[in-house]
């Protein structure tokens, strides 16, 4: 099971002190099938501001101990921690290939593709959720057929849902949202939209192209 964990930071200095062991906790996991993407989220400044990671668990007991052994959260850095169960619908892989900066640390990060993520929170009415999703999907369909999707899924428990967006900028990544089905019908009652730097991946855990399954 997949589990996002979505977090602001909440004291730099500390952050500052614990990244190098944050950096090796979180190479850790990966090496360990634990943790598939993470990196840290930007604000329109192009200020670390948080992180978002996305774990692989057996269960959310397990999804919150990876959180709450995080350096980060032990050196009481981080404005707690929003674990959510994840369905992974779709990923483009070699987007975010492109896109893991740990990858390019010699070089040619001028080729790197920029992802911005969506973290969504649906509206109350779920009826309209199910109305509107066959449109959500074909819509997320048009963007993955043109490179513009790089990973997409809702929450298991319908709440909301993470999708990530390859844009050239935020403004950008912003009309692809503002396109969506999804916002157009009020599904999305509430969105953030970040640029996320992926500083970790491993692949084998994201190996679902957008074309096949189903929300």
């Amino acid at each position: 099971m997949k589990f996002v964990n979505f977090v602001k930071y909440r004291d730099l200095d500390r952050i500052a002190s614990a990244r190098p062991a944050h950096v090796a906790y979180a190479d850790g996991l990966r090496a360990q099938g634990k943790l598939a993407i993470g990196g840290p989220l930007m604000d329109d400044q192009g200020r670390r501001i948080g992180l978002l990671f996305v774990y692989e668990a057996a269960s959310r007991d397990e999804a919150l101990a990876f959180a709450r052994e995080d350096p980060f959260t032990l050196a009481n850095a981080l404005h707690g921690y929003e674990i959510s169960e994840w369905r992974l619908r779709g990923a483009n892989v070699d987007l975010l290939i492109d896109a893991n900066r740990a990858a390019h640390r010699n070089g040619g990060e001028n080729m790197q593709s920029r992802l911005f993520s969506n973290y969504a929170k649906y509206a109350a009415d779920k009826s309209r959720l199910e109305t509107v999703r066959p449109a959500h999907w074909a819509y997320d369909q048009k963007l993955k057929s043109v490179g513009k999707l790089a990973l997409a899924g809702p929450f298991t428990n319908d709440e909301g849902g993470l999708f990530v967006y390859n844009a050239v900028s935020r403004e950008v990544a912003m009309s692809y949202l503002k396109q969506d089905p999804f916002d157009l019908e009020g599904v999305f009652a509430d969105c953030e939209l970040l640029e996320w730097l992926i500083e970790g991946l491993n692949p084998d855990l994201l190996s679902i192209d957008l074309s096949s399954g189903k929300e």
